[in-house]
This record gives structure tokens, C-alpha cells and sequence, in this order.
């Protein structure tokens, strides 16, 4: 019976000791979790930002259909007013959406870097008070233009969409002005805490 109660007693030290991490401890320190889930998170911004910018360069170079000459056979198909943007304007669009995936790739490369190989390598964190505020902003900053570039270029291709489909583009403008206002408050939420 005391062997069963000593086992007892050392799988309830072991499920306290992994279940409650020491509470003075702040994410940017040696948690595990937290560097193995800004290392996902970055992979997931590096493929957007990936994808994002193969794709509109790609448009940027090739020919695109003027909005002004949509539905000219049949005039029941476009409104009868005149595009809100001209193709010049549609091309420059797409090309400052490709600008905000390339940065947000370039960002993310240097993040990925820092995190992997830099002084952030060894997984604990800044030590001194003075580094976790340094920390602290970095982290901050970086999050929030992660987060923000390939909103704005989601945004601008959506802008771009107007010029051939005005409804679905301003419904598209209007659900990433949402989902961006979303991200920016839990941005300020989430990162003031650290």
C-alpha cells in the first residue's frame, strides 16, 4: 500500500510540474512552446508571403484586360458607368500588393533567422531586464508588420477586384478592413501582455 501511495504521489508531482510552469516566467524566455509556435507561425507568414508574391508579379508582367472595355458586346453585363480604376491604376495596385508580400517575405526571412540562428538561437531568451525590453519592442514591431503587410496586400488586390467586379470587390474590401481592424486589436491585446 505505500509503494502505491509513494507512485501516486510522484505522478501528481510529475502532472503539477508539467501542468504549471513557473509563473515568473515571460514567453520570450526559454518556453519551448512559445519559440516552436513563432517558428510555426512564421512558416505560415513566409508560404503567404511566398505565394502572394509569385502570383502578382506574375500578373504585373503579364497583359491584363483594360476595365474599361469589359461588357462592351453586351451592355447588360457591366454597369454603364465608367470603371472606378483605370488599368494603369489596376497594374500599380498589383504592384504595391507584390511590394507588401515581398516585404512581408523579406521580414519574415530576417525573423526566421534571428530566431533560428542569431542570438535568439539557444531558445532562452533574452536574460537582463534591458534585453527583455528590447525584446519586448522588437517582438512588437515585428508581429505587427508581419501581420500588417499582407493585410494591406490583401487589400490592395481587393481594391484591384473593384475595377473588374465592383460588388464582390467592395464586399472584398470591406471583409479585410474587418478581419484587418480584427487582427490589429488582437495584436494590441495579445502583445501588450508580454
Amino acid at each position: 500500500m505505500a509503494a502505491n501511495d509513494t507512485n501516486s504521489s510522484q505522478v501528481g508531482q510529475r502532472r503539477q510540474t508539467v501542468v504549471s510552469p513557473p509563473a515568473a516566467q515571460a514567453p520570450a524566455g526559454g518556453d519551448p512552446a512559445f519559440w516552436g509556435w513563432l517558428n510555426e507561425y512564421l512558416n505560415a507568414i513566409l508560404g503567404i508571403a511566398v505565394l502572394g508574391g509569385q502570383i502578382t508579379f506574375t500578373v504585373i508582367v503579364s497583359d491584363i484586360a483594360d476595365p474599361s472595355t469589359l461588357g462592351l458586346n453586351d451592355p447588360s453585363s457591366f454597369p454603364t458607368s465608367s470603371p472606378i480604376f483605370s488599368k494603369e491604376k489596376v497594374r500599380f495596385l498589383i504592384a504595391l500588393s507584390w511590394l507588401f508580400f515581398t516585404s512581408t517575405l523579406g521580414l519574415g526571412v530576417l525573423t526566421k533567422v534571428l530566431v533560428a540562428s542569431g542570438p535568439l538561437s539557444t531558445s532562452s531568451g533574452p536574460v537582463s531586464a534591458s534585453g527583455r525590453r528590447a525584446f519586448t519592442a522588437v517582438y512588437g514591431t515585428l508581429t505587427l508588420l508581419l501581420n500588417a503587410l499582407p493585410i494591406g496586400a490583401f487589400l490592395l488586390l481587393a481594391l484591384a477586384v473593384v475595377a473588374y467586379s465592383p460588388v464582390v470587390g467592395w464586399i472584398a474590401v470591406g471583409l479585410i478592413g474587418i478581419f484587418g481592424l480584427f487582427v490589429l486589436f488582437l495584436w494590441f491585446i495579445l502583445d501588450s501582455g508580454i
